[in-house]
């Protein structure tokens, strides 16, 4: 067997293996990733970490409870200086998981409880007085997102969120189910 056939193999062998995966959203099961995403707030690149329990509620249905944490920094320059802001978002999130016939796509919608820790850097080369703006404080968001199975165990994730204080991410990531 060659090198391009065995590669081929390997792909065709790869695919069937993820295309077969039967996994889904299953309760008592904990969900834990890291993502990478873009903050709306500074058009800047975000770091994450994801945690869900997943439980049901009777009579409403699956849903999940945990935490979140993102890091993200920017930085905006006016002539003769520039602003530097740090954020670190720290939160619990409660997110309701749609329940589909697909069992390896898990969508669902939420809400985001945090607090964005922030801080701001004012480097003034001209030595000027600028009054420190406001930034960080308490976080209120809502997200949606989807998770696709690729192994019973391992998702990708995808997950758009809103919030208060001109929040706004895409983020792409994986989960680990346990």
């Amino acid at each position: 067997m060659n090198k391009n056939t065995r590669t081929l193999s390997i792909l065709f062998w790869l695919v069937l293996f993820i295309s077969t995966a039967n996994a889904q959203y299953d309760v008592e099961k904990h969900y834990f990733g890291p993502s990478i995403g873009l903050s709306f707030l500074g058009s800047t690149a975000q770091l994450g970490l994801n945690y869900e329990y997943a439980f049901v509620i009777k009579d409403f249905g699956t849903v999940g409870a945990g935490g979140l944490f993102r890091y993200w920094g920017y930085k905006e320059s006016f002539y003769g200086g520039s602003w530097s802001y740090t954020n670190i978002l720290i939160g619990g999130q409660f997110n309701y998981h749609f329940k589909i016939d697909n069992r390896k796509f898990d969508p669902w919608a939420g809400a985001v409880l945090a607090y964005d820790a922030g801080s701001v850097d004012l480097k003034d080369n001209r030595n000027h007085y600028y009054a420190e703006p406001s930034h960080g404080g308490l976080w209120l968001g809502f997200q949606g997102g989807a998770r696709y199975w690729i192994t019973p165990t391992l998702a990708l994730t995808g997950r758009i969120g809103f919030g208060t204080l001109s929040y706004g991410a895409l983020e792409l990531g994986v989960d680990f189910k346990f």
